[in-house]
């Protein structure tokens, strides 16, 4: 492979730390490759990660230093340099349209890859609200001069140069939190990228063509549920929803009485998104309490009970797409990843609810090998994406790969600040009417998390 370069992503999540170490062409190709060079999945503590923000910096160092040191011995490599992920409930997400008089521009002269990689640039130097930090700035369509909704701008002739964007920005003691749990876990360790979760996600499940032709993929994780909107290639809409695997953990713990790490294994062993299927009379025996008879669960109150959380969750995904614009643009439908996209039959409820074409996402364009087989699981799907964000551009019409995290500014400019998931949820009348044609009555436990 010519040029190749050696990238390690680090997944911080609420339940494990998963990395990857990579070797791949940073050459900005869409048909390329990587190989899989190490890697590694160390369990994080209960409590160490909250909605995505590091509570507990010595448990999380201690986790990530024993995660570097298993992918390190996997791939014979002295790991210094990483790319991390940031995500939950810290993360905000807003449109934003700025734009500059090329200083270079006089008649005929055409706009060039440096001017708009300057003015994606400014963007990131552009103060947002207080204390909170600029992670990317993702372009949707840019204007020359009265040229309105142009995609590719390089080439085209014109003296203003303007855009729309959506910045993504991280609250900044939460990605303080972050540094010192690296820091922790070796005092020399660089963190080269912080990369937001669902979009190195995105980087390593979605195929090109399903980015061309329109793709929703939804990532379910622990805590929180993220979307992100793919059309003509472009990122055109992001959300956030304050529900997760956790919940579904949750309710099976009430509904069957027993403790959460039992349901937590229900989950994983014997879950079924769709109940019709089970049989009425199939027990499984969960060893609740210690010196206790097990208790029999009927495997069919499993799986009800997980169709009616995975209901929710996907009413609420689908929704937030009605609400993009972007329903009857997405002709790839719906890709599913995170952890709970392991449930049986995942897919086919999210197809029912959401009448779509709806798959569950494995890491695209990996070098078949023995270590590639090993890690083409959802658990890996993360840190694959941040060893791929530090080969490729999440948007091909940037040139600069990725910000580095030590590009953060510090500076404010007013704007208006974006409505908090909860609060959209709660008020949006537009959103509840659809939820409500979804699953047929708004559901009261939305909300109470």
């Amino acid at each position: 492979m010519a040029h190749e370069k050696i990238v390690v992503g680090v997944d911080i999540g609420s339940t494990k730390i998963a990395v990857i170490a990579a070797q791949g062409a940073a050459s900005g190709s869409r048909h390329s490759s990587i190989e899989i060079l190490g890697f590694s999945e160390v369990a994080m503590p209960s409590g160490a990660v909250v909605n995505g923000t590091v509570e507990n910096i010595k448990q999380v160092g201690s986790a990530i230093r024993e995660a570097l040191q298993e992918a390190s011995s996997r791939s014979d490599l002295d790991i210094g340099v990483i790319n991390v992920s940031f995500g939950g409930s810290n993360v905000k997400v807003s449109a934003h349209s700025d734009g500059v008089i090329r200083p270079s521009a006089s008649s005929g002269e055409e706009v060039t890859q440096r001017d708009v990689d300057q003015l994606v640039d400014d963007m990131y130097r552009a103060r947002i609200e207080p204390n909170y930090d600029v992670l990317h700035v993702l372009p949707m369509e840019f204007v020359v001069d009265n040229a309105m909704g142009v995609r590719e701008p390089v080439g085209r002739t014109g003296i203003k140069l303007g855009g729309h964007f959506l910045i993504v920005s991280a609250e900044n003691q939460s990605i303080a939190k972050t540094k010192k749990s690296l820091a922790d876990a070796d005092k020399n360790l660089k963190c080269d990228k912080m990369v937001f979760g669902p979009l190195a996600t995105s980087l390593a499940v979605l195929t090109d063509n399903e980015r061309k032709a329109g793709i929703a993929l939804v990532d379910i994780g622990d805590h929180t549920t993220d979307l992100v909107i793919y059309e003509d290639r472009i990122i055109r809409h992001l959300a956030t929803f304050p529900i997760g695997g956790r919940h579904i953990t949750s309710d099976l713990a009430a509904g069957c009485l027993i403790q959460k790490e039992n349901a937590e294994q229900l989950k994983k062993e014997f879950g079924s998104a769709i109940s019709a299927d089970v049989p009425l009379n199939v027990e499984i025996l969960v060893n609740f309490l210690a010196g206790r008879t097990p208790k029999p669960v009927l495997k069919k109150n499993v799986a009800l009970i997980i169709e009616a959380r995975l209901t929710e969750i996907a009413a609420m995904v689908y929704a937030e797409i009605i609400n993009s614009g972007y329903l009857d643009k997405l002709i790839g439908g719906v890709v599913l990843t995170g952890g709970s996209a392991n449930i049986d039959n995942i897919e086919v409820l999210f197809e029912k609810v959401m009448d779509m074409a709806v798959r569950v996402g494995y890491p695209e364009n990996l070098e078949r090998t023995a270590k590639a087989d090993a890690v083409s699981n959802s658990s890996f799907n993360t840190a694959i994406g941040l060893a791929w964000a530090g080969l490729r551009s999440i948007d091909t019409r940037v040139t600069s790969v990725c910000k580095p995290s030590t590009a953060f500014n510090t500076g404010v400019v007013q704007r208006e600040k974006p409505k908090e998931v909860k609060e959209t949820i709660k008020k949006n009348g537009t959103f509840w009417d659809n939820i409500n044609s979804i699953i047929g009555k708004k559901d009261d436990s939305i909300g109470d998390y």
